[in-house]
């Protein structure tokens, strides 16, 4: 009803201008609308509507009537049964939905190979092109950050939130509850990420690694660290992704992989257990 006197309330404001002070009426369709003044010379609209012209779906009595089809509708929705979780007393039972849960890649029981690539960071898709995975499938593509990020929510399934350049990554970290922080760089962690910091030039923006695998000594000492990385000492081509060297296994002894000639290792992220 609304939309249908939409219409003649607009006309009749535009003739309230050019109105007598005696009533007028106006018809338009089935409604009649009267203006008039009372004896403060207030003016007073009234409609007037035909009840024998009431629309089909107005009259209570109509099969048609809107009520009819809203509560139709409702008890529709109202009557729906509720089936019962699995494990109830029923003659029917739900069946959860299947879930694709995601499976975190468990630890090496054994030192890989240098130089293989241990990431899953490209596929190819149905039309035969090179695609990166969704770990990898984000921003700044090629750096050490990008690489570090990716390869620990590949391995975790937690995805680290952008923590700023690699030397800011432990201080940025630690004010999440889902990451542990270790600053005892001799305490080596395997499936954690290590973070490198300037020696003198601060202006440097630091380094991050995956570290794939440790030996140790028989005191648990670590001697040998197997690390993935990106945009690395190794790295052929800077600052851009290189296939089969971005993030091939590198071997090192804990001396050389603990400091370069403008980095030296700060800590490690993990994921908190």
């Amino acid at each position: 009803m609304k939309k249908r006197f939409f219409i003649p309330m607009a006309l009749v404001m535009s003739m309230m201008m050019a109105v007598p002070a005696f009533a007028q009426h106006i018809f338009i369709g089935d409604t009649e609308t009267v203006v008039s003044y009372d004896e403060n010379g207030n003016k007073v609209i009234t409609l007037i509507f035909d009840p024998a012209k009431t629309p089909d779906y107005m009259n209570p009595d109509s099969p048609n009537y809107w009520r009819k089809a809203e509560q139709a509708q409702m008890e529709q929705t109202t009557n729906i049964p509720v089936l019962p979780q699995a494990g109830q007393n029923a003659g029917i039972t739900a069946q959860p939905e299947e879930e694709t849960l995601f499976q975190p890649i468990p630890p090496l029981t054994e030192a890989p190979e240098v130089g293989t690539v241990l990431a899953n960071i490209q596929q190819e898709d149905e039309n035969g092109e090179m695609k990166f995975t969704e770990p990898y499938h984000w921003c700044a593509v090629g750096q050490c950050t990008w690489y570090a990020n990716g390869r620990f929510y590949e391995v975790t399934g937690i995805r680290l939130p952008l923590l700023g350049n690699a030397k800011e990554w432990l201080n940025t970290a630690q004010h999440y509850e889902y990451l542990q922080i270790d600053t005892d760089t001799t305490n080596v962690p395997e499936q954690a990420i290590a973070v490198y910091v300037p020696k003198k030039n601060t202006d440097l923006p630091g380094h991050v690694c995956f570290i794939e695998y440790v030996e140790r000594d028989n005191n648990g000492k670590p001697q040998n660290i197997y690390y993935t990385d990106a945009n690395g000492k190794y790295d052929k081509v800077k600052n851009e992704y290189t296939s089969g060297y971005d993030g091939a296994v590198v071997k090192e002894d804990f001396d050389t992989f603990k400091e370069s000639n403008q980095l030296k290792l700060a800590g490690y992220i993990k994921a908190k257990k």
